[in-house]
């Protein structure tokens, strides 16, 4: 799965966000299925279906994008630049989530996995706050704050000695 941004709008970023969703929703439903924990895999269960929920936020934050963002840059492109190194390093896009999901038998990988996963959506998300007008940016935090609470069931799990 590749995706980039060829010309920075509002709606690219929104679609990017929804196709990174879907991927960590299909990560989600497909390693529930392969991993050796049930406590693991109820888990991703439970995620799969709030990555859906995401999906559908982000499809209605298109009527609340800003059409006057103008990213501050010391040349041209930097803030496209910036965005593209982003993408560019998700987790779901250097590899296929097939591939992902497919190794997401052992419970360790496939929360380390799931931990980068939520952490590098994060980041791309928070910088959906500049695109979008104000009721948009209480929806892109209210999701940024859902992934937060993904990372803190993630992490509680991982930390357990399987």
């Amino acid at each position: 799965m590749s995706w980039s941004i060829l010309n920075f709008t509002g709606e690219e970023i929104i679609n990017l966000a929804t196709e990174i969703e879907k991927a960590g929703k299909s990560f989600y439903e497909a390693a529930a299925q392969k991993v050796d924990i049930p406590e693991v895999s109820a888990l991703f269960k439970a995620l799969g279906n709030e990555e859906e929920k995401h999906i559908e936020d982000f499809q209605s934050l298109k009527k609340h994008l800003d059409g006057s963002f103008t990213p501050e840059e010391s040349y041209p492109g930097e803030y496209r630049d910036y965005l593209k190194a982003i993408i560019d390093n998700h987790v779901f896009n250097i590899k296929n989530v097939d591939e992902f999901a497919m190794g997401a038998v052992v419970a360790r990988e496939a929360l380390a996995v799931a931990l980068r996963f939520e952490k590098d959506s994060i980041m791309i998300f928070q910088e959906f706050m500049k695109v979008v007008d104000e009721p948009g940016r209480i929806i892109v935090q209210k999701l940024i704050d859902q992934e937060k609470e993904h990372i803190g069931l993630l992490a509680r799990l991982n930390k357990i000695k399987w």
